[in-house]
């Protein structure tokens, strides 16, 4: 037994009642008050200073983070906005929460998505970060990968639980971004070969995911026929072919889908 008894010691005695604490009000320091009130608090007998010293830094490290905490959330959004995978990266092994937002509500993954840093938006979606938040405005991040024209961006988002009805303002959807980007090829503005191949791809695989996800197999099937036809490719005449049937794909696809909202 600690401390040497006494007379107060007695074991036929009950327990000795708490000291009422007056605790400050509650407020924005309320939690660095709260901890002042307990180093205030008058120990019983035997305790080493030592040992108070030792809680009372175990409470400051259960307190404290909260400060800590904020400074690391604000740090993902601004890394996540600057491209800067590694950051992003370590913030989130670190338990930084992916889905915190600014004032403006907007979270990193809002930032990545507008800014099309596909490798970013998967390291936050794997992360828990929800991709049908919406910020201050009501865009989610497909709207705004979408107003942004950032083909890989919405695929990622769409296979990480986008909502395919989250049209942005203009009631676009990625079947209308397709056609744009589409018109841009076909007008033949200098692009390599390797480019074109990889920017029809990453359009096919668009209307691949947003097609499965409105349950539209069979123009996903399509799809699947014009991507193996792509890979086939081996001169400009080839691709630009697949490129027509791709913009005629998507026109139908469009007239389809007028006629579904009607």
């Amino acid at each position: 037994m600690e401390g040497g008894g006494g007379a107060d010691g007695e074991l036929g005695a009950g327990p000795e009642p708490e000291p009422r604490i007056a605790l400050p009000p509650l407020g924005p320091g309320a939690p660095l008050g709260y901890l002042h009130v307990l180093w205030q608090r008058e120990e019983p007998a035997g305790k080493t200073p030592a040992r108070r010293l030792r809680r009372a830094a175990r409470l400051h490290r259960r307190l404290g983070p909260t400060g800590k905490e904020a400074h690391a959330l604000k740090r993902l959004r601004e890394a996540a906005n600057s491209n800067d995978l590694d950051t992003v990266q370590q913030l989130l092994e670190d338990g930084t929460d992916p889905c915190a937002a600014d004032d403006k509500g907007r979270t990193a993954l809002h930032f990545a998505s507008c800014n099309g840093n596909d490798h970013i938006v998967r390291l936050l979606l794997d992360h828990g970060a929800d991709p049908n938040q919406r910020d201050g405005l009501g865009n989610t991040p497909l709207h705004l990968a979408a107003c942004t024209n950032h083909v890989p961006v919405i695929t990622t988002l769409l296979r990480g639980g986008a909502r395919v009805d989250a049209l942005d303002r203009a009631g676009r959807t990625p079947l209308h971004l397709a056609k744009s980007k589409l018109n841009i090829l076909q007008e033949g503005f200098s692009h390599s070969l390797e480019a074109v191949r990889l920017e029809v791809k990453q359009i096919i695989q668009m209307l691949r995911e947003y097609l499965d996800r409105l349950g539209r197999h069979e123009q996903k099937e399509q799809l699947d026929d014009l991507c193996s036809r792509l890979q086939m490719t081996s001169t400009k005449e080839q691709v630009d072919e697949v490129t027509d049937l791709l913009a005629s794909f998507t026109s139908l696809s469009l007239q389809m889908q007028k006629m579904d909202n009607r």
